[in-house]
């Protein structure tokens, strides 16, 4: 693309002759061999040629450049309205996917392809596919340039499936197709809170990439939802423009993924339309089957419009569907709208609680089906108990047995039975405490419990070999975390076959352990931050989140301009931000009311660290004891990343924070007194909903 030999070469003859200079420099100052050296490297206009000039500013020059823009056109897909490539980018370098309509051939139908750009690319979040660019192409074909997501679609995954594909079945169990429909949900349930109906969902529109990512695409269907109101204001999506083209009567959508009221002409379209849509991407999940039989698509509209729903067991009887999961798809399939969920985020909790293991509401679960989900949600727990039990009658047992055998030796056997009796009351209480210990500690979040499960186990001895390597790497795992580096030494001496990995731990918990002799102690915040930022390889991204955890819930007293070092750490980490160049030094200091916080312009996205359990959550800020923060134009987009913060004063100009309803609910739960927002940035009813409650706001203007 570019010259890089002539721009290398230009470097070294810089560099060269900066090294002569230098070495002239530090032994005498100027003289007849400086101006030598200077005469014979002056800058003259000749020296460079045009292209060698050129070479020194290439993304100048491509941005310049007259030439078209995107190059390398491949054809990837091909549909009713439009056509898919990839195509690279040269302003962006890189390639990206272009869609190109198919059929535009009037300007009205130009305009419906370019409002589908328009609306997509005012949807900004992680699970919608962004829009980078929206034109019209040298031939006047209207275009849009998008995200290009390596992978497959959510109907080849399916399948695939359906196949009996192996591969996929190891890598789309039913809990990851389950994420993949939470993601889903996720992202429709933002649309709805911008107001818009995607009308399209099914699995052909859902891209799942090569390392987890979900995107909803294909808007073009999509509306928005009118309301009387004023022109919006621009960012806000204008329904008078955007659903001109989608208000003509006629039926569209997805024969099998469409609602009733979508087979029929000028059918009120809710976004419990919507809902409808993801029972029917659900139940094609459990079934890899359309909800509604047909033997050709207008069959299958009409069973829609009347409401032949096939039950998901009944459709599949072999595939053993799960009762909560089908309930949940049949309530979201309901012919009536009032019978659905009344939004997304309810069926989205419907299948959070399956997944946690609870019965579902749908389900209307009876003691039978609630009792068995208990005793999975509690496997470790039914695991002890079951064996106490056990233990107890084969002890028991041979006490009978004894006692029946020698009954004509009274005192003999009176003797026996009292210390088999209490050898069985000490085996029992032991199982008893470590069945409860069991059930108590789930995760490393509670690593000190967790020891004492650890050394009840050790010290009943009777733990096969390698069960004891599990139990003393996870021991040693729960002191690290904890900051027990010298009892973590000892942890690791005792492992039979360490690997690389777990020699790494080992090196580094001597180290910390000469810094800090005792274990009762903890890590100053420098040293934590040393700790956190130079073990990359050796502390993965979950074993530091871990370590600021427990170092949080230890009682010390902190300091926030020595614990600051250990807050810049965790936020790079937490934000994955690879590159030295794009982390600011966080700017922490003292006011009169207290220590405030100046985040405005970071790079950060996310400041709540979720564990295992929402109880357990914490949020990276909260340790400073701040009074005021400030999060002016920040990639900070939920309500979420701010729970678990107490401050007073709070500073969000440029950043609009979703969803907007849950606002005042967090500003209240952080004892908010004052808040500074961006002219525009939320709409006057929410500033007056938020001033209702008694918190001053105040709104500067800044260019957008």
């Amino acid at each position: 693309m570019f010259p890089r030999r002539d721009l290398f070469a230009c470097h070294r003859n810089e560099l060269f002759y900066f090294q002569i200079i230098m070495s002239m420099d530090s032994t005498a100052h100027g003289g007849p061999d400086r101006d030598m050296v200077d005469d014979l490297y002056e800058n003259k206009d000749n020296v460079l040629s045009e292209k060698e000039a050129e070479s020194l500013n290439p993304i100048l020059k491509s941005l310049t450049d007259n030439e078209s823009r995107y190059d390398e056109p491949v054809l990837m897909a091909e549909g009713g309205e439009k056509r898919i490539y990839r195509v690279y980018d040269g302003h962006l370098n890189r390639f990206v996917a272009m869609a190109k309509a198919s059929r535009a051939v009037t300007e009205r139908d130009q305009e419906q392809f370019l409002r589908e750009g328009q609306l997509t690319a005012n949807l900004t979040h992680p699970n919608i596919v962004p829009v980078y660019n929206v034109g019209i192409d040298s031939e006047g074909t209207p275009f849009f340039s998008m995200e290009l997501i390596p992978g497959d679609s959510l109907r080849d995954i399916i399948h695939e499936l359906k196949k009996g594909n192996a591969s996929y079945k190891t890598q789309y169990p039913l809990e990851t197709l389950l994420g993949i429909f939470s993601k889903v949900c996720d992202a429709l349930s933002y649309a709805h809170s911008r107001e818009v109906l995607h009308l399209d969902i099914k699995p052909d529109n859902i891209r799942v990439g090569q390392f987890g990512e979900v995107f909803l695409c294909d808007w073009g269907l999509a509306r928005v939802i009118h309301e009387e109101k004023a022109e919006p204001p621009p960012g806000e999506l204008d329904s008078d423009i955007l659903n001109d083209m989608t208000l003509t009567g006629t039926m569209k959508g997805t024969p099998g993924f469409m609602a009733p009221e979508q087979t029929v002409r000028e059918g009120n379209k809710t976004i419990k339309t919507d809902i409808y849509a993801l029972g029917a991407l659900l139940y094609n999940i459990l079934t890899h089957e359309i909800p509604v039989k047909g033997s050709s698509a207008n069959e299958v509209v009409e069973n829609t419009r009347v409401g032949k729903i096939v039950p998901p067991r009944k459709r599949c009887p072999e595939k053993h569907i799960p009762q909560g999961l089908a309930a949940v798809a049949l309530k979201a399939l309901a012919f009536d709208p009032n019978n659905r969920y009344g939004s997304v985020l309810a069926l989205q909790a419907e299948i959070q609680r399956f997944v946690s293991g609870f019965p579902t509401e749908a389900e209307r679960a009876g003691p039978v089906v609630r009792l068995t989900l208990l005793a999975q949600r509690h496997r470790k727990l039914t695991f002890w108990l079951t064996a106490f039990l056990a233990v107890l009658a084969i002890v028991m047992s041979i006490n009978l047995s004894i006692i029946s055998r020698k009954h004509r030796a009274a005192e003999t056997n009176f003797a026996l039975f009292r210390n088999e009796q209490e050898e069985t009351n000490r085996i029992n209480k032991e199982l008893t405490d470590l069945s409860i210990l069991a059930q108590e500690i789930p995760n490393y979040t509670h690593a000190h419990r967790m020891q004492k499960l650890t050394e009840k186990l050790l010290a009943l001895g009777r733990i096969e070999p390698d069960r004891l390597q599990v139990v003393l790497r996870r021991q040693a795992t729960g002191l690290l975390v904890t900051q027990q580096f010298n009892e973590a030494i000892k942890a690791y001496e005792k492992l039979t076959d360490p690997s690389q990995h777990t020699l790494r731990r080992l090196k580094l918990c001597r180290e910390y352990a000469t810094l800090k002799p005792e274990d009762w102690k903890s890590l100053s915040g420098p040293e934590l931050a040393q700790l956190l930022a130079t073990h990359y390889s050796t502390l993965s991204g979950s074993l530091a989140k871990l370590i600021y955890y427990h170092d949080c819930q230890s009682p010390r007293s902190r300091n926030p301009e020595e614990h600051i070092a250990v807050v810049g750490i965790m936020l790079v980490r937490h934000n994955d931000i690879s590159n030295a160049g794009k982390i600011p030094h966080l700017k922490l200091n003292r006011r009169p009311k207290g220590w405030h916080l100046d985040l405005s312009r970071t790079p950060y996205s996310s400041y709540r660290i979720e564990m295992t359990s929402p109880v357990e959550d914490l949020n990276i800020l909260q340790s400073l004891q701040l009074y005021s923060l400030d999060i002016s134009h920040t990639p900070v987009s939920l309500v979420k990343e701010l729970r678990y913060l107490e401050i007073k004063e709070l500073r969000m100009v440029g950043a609009a924070l979703q969803p907007a309803k849950g606002l005042v609910g967090l500003f209240e739960s952080m004892g908010l007194e004052r808040l500074v927002l961006g002219k525009g940035d939320y709409p006057e009813g929410t500033i007056r909903f938020i001033r209702s409650k008694g918190i001053e706001v105040v709104e500067e203007e800044y260019e957008h």
